[in-house]
């Protein structure tokens, strides 16, 4: 199934951001509680992401070498290094979270408030996805993955500006997110 991370560059990449939107996830008039997903199950994506992830381990940490090599020889500083490292410790937190957030409750069609204002009339406030999420975020590879899972459950695109620091660590694991 297509999974609708995508990477977009250029002008038109708010365009293709709504489309792939509205591939994630549709509301049903029928039912406004549910969110239809098409494609994608929020409740199991962001598991299979953190086995994908684990499976491909060494290929992400192949990049993530690629990046500390390139940061070093750049003089980065060594807290933005302890960021930028992608290690064993770092993918067995990113895994557990993504699983946990594969456990919890679907946080779309909660109804959060609800109030009679007459006989008859009822406001009420369900939550939603937000639509499009954008992220502007450093050398963390781990950013990427957190915030993409957060996404995925929640009904959301997002696009993604991660450091350049962290290149060749975000494509790795974006390409593993995307298969």
């Amino acid at each position: 199934p297509e999974t609708y991370i995508t990477q977009f560059f250029g002008t038109e990449a708010g365009y293709e951001f709504s489309v792939a939107r509205h591939h994630l996830s549709t509301w049903d008039p029928e039912n406004p509680g549910k969110v239809i997903m098409t494609d994608v199950t929020r409740e199991l994506q962001p598991k299979a992401v953190a086995d994908a992830l684990e499976e491909h381990r060494e290929a992400i940490f192949a990049a993530n070498a690629k990046d500390m090599e390139n940061a070093k020889a750049d003089g980065i500083a060594a807290p933005v290094l302890k960021r930028l490292k992608f290690d064993e410790g770092k993918l067995a937190d990113v895994c557990a979270g993504l699983r946990a957030l594969a456990k919890m409750d679907d946080p779309i069609g909660y109804e959060q408030l609800r109030t009679e204002l007459a006989d008859g009339l009822v406001l009420s406030r369900v939550a939603c996805p937000i639509g499009v999420v954008g992220v502007i975020f450093e050398a963390r590879p781990d950013a990427l993955v957190q915030i993409a899972g957060l996404c995925l459950k929640s009904g959301n695109s997002v696009l993604l500006k991660g450091g350049r620091e962290a290149m060749h660590s975000n494509q790795a694991l974006f390409d593993v997110m995307k298969q």
